[in-house]
């Protein structure tokens, strides 16, 4: 059998052309290309990274356009790329809409609306691989720690109501109402009775306030490790968290150390343990800081970030947030009613919370009285309060925000530069 290719096929890198030189025979895109008296200064992108040559044959590159792809086949010695063969395998317009050699993400419009083209940027290709890394890790420490990775759902009849001002997005199947992910709280309760060491990557899909566009830290379209544990106390997955943080940390920086510190030279892991203040010592920092906090309400945004400034440069826990800021699904504390045994981790320096969690409200007829306090139709947790009458075990568990921690490690303004085609509050239509 005889089998044919409709264009060439790829070998060599210019990671290998950089390393090695000598004979080349490369696919890749023009990421520029520069004309200076009787030579060109042409640079070549694949997904290892960029290379410059000189090209002293400046009539076979006249032509060429950025972004588009060549097939180049030639000799390299040190910096000149000397061509015997040059075909254009896809040409780019002259005008492009976004100059990837100058990127700028607080344009946040033109950022996700383009987002298909911006993922060829050398610099938003490398935070895609450090969160490859980061994922990695997370896996392989949970892994390690005896927990199971389950696929997430992704619809529902139900899905979290304690979204804080966001709204849920709904579909039908069937010609039955369904909602979008936007937690996985109750899946995860209804998983660790079988397996009690449980965890999903899950993707959540959330209609966040107008407002929230301007935080430069929420997503309509987001990314969490959302993991549980039966039996465990809110102590027990706190320290499990901390524990995650830190190796995942170390292991990035073990594996990709020069390019973390390209973005973020300043980045250090922090130690455990971390530093923990109750809501109520948070927000009377806050209001020495001349930030009130609503009453029975989280911390605002600018409540959050001017904590998160004033408090260092190491993480801390905020826990026992009032009963009526959070979920149903949130256990009371029966020490201090009014109050949950639950917990957020702040990351330092105004980069807020990344991780949200707590003991888990496990007997039905709580449940059931939550979910009135909160208006709920019972209806549409008809399921899960089928599986609270027959019995949920005990169990606590945490999400924490992958877009977010990958925008922490690497030092990123913005959360929509740390994921491929971000959905940001209020932008569309984007990709």
């Amino acid at each position: 059998m005889r089998f044919d290719r409709l264009y060439p096929s790829k070998s060599m890198y210019v990671r290998d052309v950089v390393r090695h030189g000598g004979e080349v025979e490369l696919l890749a895109w023009v990421h520029d290309l520069k004309f200076v008296g009787d030579r060109c200064i042409l640079e070549l992108r694949d997904s290892t990274g960029v290379a410059s040559f000189i090209v002293p044959q400046v009539e076979v590159v006249r032509n060429l356009t950025r972004e588009s792809l060549v097939y180049v086949k030639g000799f390299v010695e040190g910096d000149v790329l000397k061509v015997c063969e040059l075909r254009t395998i896809v040409k780019a317009p002259p005008e492009l809409p976004v100059d990837l050699k100058e990127v700028d993400p607080s344009d946040v419009r033109k950022f996700a609306r383009y987002s298909y083209f911006i993922i060829r940027s050398p610099k938003y290709a490398n935070v895609l691989k450090i969160q490859q890394w980061v994922l990695y890790y997370v896996r392989d420490f949970l892994i390690k720690s005896g927990f199971v990775e389950l696929l997430p759902p992704i619809i529902s009849p139900c899905s979290d109501p304690g979204l804080r001002g966001a709204r849920k997005l709904k579909t039908k199947l069937y010609g039955y109402e369904y909602e979008l992910m936007s937690s996985v709280i109750m899946f995860k309760q209804a998983a660790v009775a079988s397996l009690e060491k449980i965890f999903f990557v899950a993707r959540n899909v959330r209609e966040e306030p107008l407002e929230n566009m301007h935080t430069g830290r929420h997503l309509c379209e987001f990314t969490q490790v959302d993991v549980e544990w039966a039996y465990a106390s809110m102590w027990d997955v706190m320290k499990l968290c901390e524990d995650l943080v830190v190796y995942t940390m170390e292991k990035v920086l073990e594996t990709c150390r020069d390019v973390v510190m390209k973005f973020n030279p300043s980045l250090k892991v922090p130690k455990k343990p971390f530093k923990v203040l109750t809501y109520d010592e948070a927000t009377d920092i806050l209001r020495k800081l001349g930030i009130e906090t609503p009453k029975g309400h989280e911390l605002t945004q600018e409540g959050e970030t001017k904590l998160s400034e004033y408090l260092g440069d190491e993480p801390f826990w905020i826990i026992k947030y009032p009963k009526t800021s959070r979920g149903f699904y949130y256990l009371e504390d029966p020490e201090k009613p009014g109050y949950n045994r639950d917990f957020n981790l702040i990351l330092p320096c105004g980069f807020g919370e990344v991780v949200d969690g707590g003991e888990r409200e496990y007997r039905y007829d709580k449940i059931v009285e939550r979910l009135r306090q909160m208006g709920e139709d019972l209806e549409r947790y008809s399921w899960f309060l089928e599986l609270a009458k027959i019995g949920i075990p005990p169990s606590a568990g945490f999400g924490l925000g992958v877009e977010r921690f990958t925008r922490y490690i690497l030092g990123l303004r913005y959360v929509w530069e740390a994921v491929p085609f971000p959905k940001v509050p209020g932008i569309v239509p984007t990709p």
